[in-house]
């Protein structure tokens, strides 16, 4: 298996566990997150960590459970850099899907390991 495919498994993993300080280690720092509606940047750990603090409290909110990353295309531009485009569905406890989308990454290992540099979220494909 893909190393890259790990790597997100264990990021659905973290989120899962409902650890915004798990979640956040995955992130770059900087990092952008980007929808079609907004561009958020975030340039302090802090900033990350409270981020995914909200995006766990609004995800617990709306029922999540579990997600689920599959249909994985990887690029990859060098050793250390890579484009990733999968497809989450994140899950509420009776097993029904809650949500299902395309997210598209930009990865890079400056050392310490894969960290997300720029995630862009867009409809399921």
């Amino acid at each position: 298996m893909e190393p890259i495919e790990d790597y997100f498994r264990g990021y659905a993993r973290a989120f899962d566990s409902r650890d915004p300080e798990q979640v956040s280690a995955y992130y770059h720092c900087p990092c952008m997150m980007v929808n079609a509606n907004s561009v958020a940047t975030f340039d302090s750990r802090e900033a990350i960590l409270r981020n995914m603090e909200g995006l766990i409290r609004y995800n617990e909110g709306e029922g999540y459970d579990h997600s689920v990353a599959s249909d994985f295309r990887i690029d990859r531009q060098a050793a250390n850099l890579a484009s990733v485009t999968l497809r989450w569905r994140v899950y509420r406890s009776d097993d029904s899907v809650l949500w299902d989308w395309a997210n598209s990454y930009h990865l890079a290992d400056y050392g310490s390991g894969w960290k997300i540099l720029v995630s862009i979220t867009h409809d399921a494909e």
